[in-house]
């Protein structure tokens, strides 16, 4: 039990957390959609996410780069 008594809140799959992290990424959220997300997700889940969708869309800017020089 956690400090008000309640047992552990169910937590967001791989998908579910994903999809947050690609839609904060984006910079578009709703309100609602955010404080569900807030409850449930994992926040080490979220950063692991956040590094991998980062490195991904640098990896993609460099091949673009290499692309439009070539």
């Amino acid at each position: 039990m956690n400090a008000h008594g309640a047992g552990n809140p169910r937590r967001a799959g791989f998908w579910p957390t994903l999809r947050a992290v690609l839609w904060s990424f984006f910079g578009v959220r709703r309100r609602q959609a955010y404080m569900e997300d807030a409850g449930s997700l994992n926040p080490l889940a979220v950063v692991v996410a956040g590094v991998l969708a980062g490195a991904v869309f640098v990896i993609l800017i460099v091949i673009a780069v290499q692309v439009v020089l070539a």
